[in-house]
């Protein structure tokens, strides 16, 4: 339960993703508050705290064990994500969790099933869902002013071996895959969100660097639940960096890119849809957290719910599947 000073976070993982939900709950007017801060460790852990004027514990039970919380939010390594739900579920508290939601469909489950168990909110933080240019991008689509979509395609391109980048995202046993399941996911996502229609069936490719664990390149054809198609590209090898989105609907196209925002093309005119705006992602890290703290004070339902973050994880499960079998795969939740 909410208490009257806001909802009372502990932080559990202190690194750069934990640093935007702490700034974000400065951003939420007492709605918010972190007041507890773990992280295995002990230098990471004390820092984030002090900037938060919070507790600092080295492992998550103690955390929850010394009581003080409503709820958590966890940015620890894919494969720690079901475990410390659990924990977090068996001691009544609210959970928002970073995407994915889980490595396996089997763990996800688990983690939905044991929070309902509960009667917690559950939160998943496909924090593009906030994102100002994304959401007026998927309200332009939505209007249908240039029609009903027609083909879709997505490309994030990032240096995945960057060194600043922490080393789990290498280690196929801890980060459950590679550019697929960390990157990719915010592609699928967006996709999802802007075509407006669940994806049900994909035909991908992966490839990992020689001697790699993880793949870091990935292309995929999708079909979407309305009929649509669309192309889903991430790359980790080489590239500068790209984030865009085209959309082509019956009577023109909108194309969404970081830092030139959301364009619509028609007729031969362009126009601006939605200006990039400064801090977009601190913004969008501000109106999750906000959502989520609303969600529980009124016992409601969170804007992602775990079950879509399920949905996600499927298509990603898909994507590998699909390149291991070099063929066209249903994915699991439309079977």
């Amino acid at each position: 339960m909410t208490t009257s000073s806001g909802l009372r976070l502990g932080v559990i993982g202190a690194g750069t993703i934990a640093e935007f939900h702490v700034a974000a709950a400065r951003r939420t007017a007492g709605r918010a508050n972190v007041v507890a801060v773990c992280d295995v460790r002990a230098e990471a852990a004390e820092k984030l705290a002090a900037e938060a004027g919070a507790r600092a514990f080295t492992d998550h039970q103690a955390m929850i064990d010394a009581g003080g919380l409503d709820a958590v939010v966890i940015t620890v390594p894919h494969a720690l994500h079901a475990p410390i739900t659990l924990d977090a579920a068996a001691a009544g508290l609210h959970v928002l969790l970073e995407k994915p939601i889980a490595t396996t469909r089997e763990d996800a489950i688990r983690m939905i099933d044991a929070c309902r168990a509960a009667g917690v909110v559950f939160a998943v933080g496909h924090v593009l869902r906030f994102v100002p240019t994304l959401r007026a991008a998927a309200a332009y689509l939505a209007s249908g002013e240039i029609g009903g979509v027609v083909v879709a395609s997505e490309r994030r391109t990032a240096d995945y071996a960057d060194p600043a980048r922490p080393r789990w995202f290498l280690d196929a046993g801890m980060a459950g895959g590679g550019i697929v399941l960390n990157v990719g996911t915010h592609s699928i996502d967006k996709l999802q969100m802007l075509v407006g229609s669940p994806i049900v069936e994909v035909t991908a490719h992966t490839a990992a660097p020689e001697g790699g664990s993880v793949e870091t390149e990935a292309v995929a054809l999708a079909r979407h639940a309305d009929g649509t198609r669309s192309t889903i590209s991430v790359t980790g090898t080489g590239l500068p960096f790209t984030d865009e989105a085209e959309i082509v609907c019956g009577e023109g196209a909108v194309r969404i890119s970081r830092g030139e925002g959301v364009w619509s093309f028609r007729r031969g005119a362009a126009s601006q849809v939605a200006a990039p705006e400064p801090g977009e992602m601190a913004a969008a890290f501000a109106a999750q957290l906000a959502d989520f703290a609303r969600a529980c004070a009124e016992g409601s339902t969170p804007e992602v719910t775990p079950e879509y973050a399920l949905s996600v994880l499927d298509v990603a499960l898909a994507v590998y599947e699909s390149s291991r079998q070099g063929s066209t795969v249903t994915v699991k939740g439309h079977l």
